[in-house]
């Protein structure tokens, strides 16, 4: 099992950030691409990028429509051209990039037309582009003089958490990435629709497939519990970015686990008190998304959903849902860490899990 981390795309930090994690172990570093809540992914990738020399770096994840498919290889082969070989581009619809703009995803018509061109981009530096009502042959010029490289190859990772987007990374992807409840049953599941689109696309899939699963671990100590407060400060942002993804519409509450259900309850009455209008509350509701909780929705982060929403639990245990995880195909945990106390946490995930 290999072990990612999210890092923030924060200037001032992300160096240290990044280093840190390559020093304790972690292989891969992603950076998201949420301009309305983060620095800008590349800028960021760039500086880790010169500033490291082992860990894999990946964009967690660039969001269609935020940029043109040439403009998102011609980046990230600008990163690959820094750090050849140490690149990934992870690519998604844009569950947070664009509800934090009040958009839902881009529809999957127009993200598989993105994928397809930027797996073509990647393999050929050429492809047919669509755009204003015209279909131009494009293509990159001066690779020789290596502004950017698309040599060694740059992997592509679909985000995918749905079916047909599970069946696209099958399709056109290098590997997947997925998110929500990390169980060796949805793994299962995304497995068999990963090669369905395989078999979609005519291709060929190797049993090792890469399977990269965002989550959260937490390890507790010696007389702790899912109440503790290193517990509930290690696992509340995460806790929170779920609750946001359900109050705006990515996945059914009804399939909430009965446990959990009272919670969400309580929290869809708090998202309809909040202060901003309606039509505005998508920019309340993402606020510290994924890397700090408000203190006012510390209440919401219960024993019952850390423990359904995460992987937690003495040492042994967590050991044991990593591997039952890693039997079923995942083959890496990608860490969504909060910012606050980030390096603190990278070396007690080395300490207990990595090392």
């Amino acid at each position: 099992m290999e072990f990612g981390v999210l890092a923030f795309p924060r200037p001032q930090t992300v160096v240290d950030d990044v280093r840190a994690a390559e020093e304790y172990g972690f292989t891969h570093a992603w950076i998201p691409d949420s301009h309305m809540i983060y620095g800008d992914v590349y800028a960021c990738m760039a500086l880790a990028a010169a500033r490291t020399s082992k860990i894999k770096l990946g964009t967690g994840v660039a969001i269609a429509s935020n940029r043109i498919p040439p403009v998102t290889v011609h980046s990230i082969a600008t990163i690959n051209a820094i750090a050849p070989g140490r690149v990934l581009l992870g690519f998604g619809t844009g569950h947070t990039g664009r509800r934090v703009m009040g958009l839902p995803p881009v529809k999957l018509k127009d993200f598989e037309a993105e994928v397809k061109s930027i797996r073509e981009l990647l393999n050929k530096a050429s492809t047919t582009y669509q755009t204003e009502g015209l279909s131009r042959k494009i293509r990159y010029l001066h690779l020789d003089r290596e502004f950017i490289k698309l040599e060694p190859a740059i992997p592509f990772y679909v985000a995918a958490s749905a079916p047909r987007t599970m069946q696209i990374a099958g399709e056109y992807g290098d590997g997947v990435i997925t998110t929500g409840v990390v169980v060796p049953d949805r793994v299962a599941y995304l497995r068999k629709q990963v090669q369905r689109g395989a078999e979609r696309g005519g291709r060929k899939l190797p049993k090792n497939f890469p399977i990269v699963a965002l989550t959260q671990i937490c390890v507790l100590r010696k007389g702790e519990t899912l109440e503790s407060l290193r517990v509930v400060d290690a696992m509340g942002h995460w806790v929170g970015a779920v609750l946001h993804a359900y109050a705006e519409g990515f996945g059914n509450a009804e399939n909430l686990p009965e446990a959990i259900r009272p919670v969400y309850g309580a929290y869809t009455e708090y998202v309809a008190n909040m202060k901003t209008p309606i039509e505005e509350r998508y920019l309340e509701i993402h606020e510290g998304h994924c890397a700090f909780l408000k203190p006012e929705e510390r209440r919401f982060v219960t024993p019952e959903l850390i423990k359904s929403l995460a992987i937690v639990g003495t040492r042994d245990e967590c050991r044991e849902q990593i591997a039952a995880l890693e039997r079923e195909g995942v083959s890496q945990l990608f860490l969504n860490v909060a910012i606050d106390g980030f390096r603190d946490y990278l070396k007690d995930i080395s300490e207990q899990l990595i090392q």
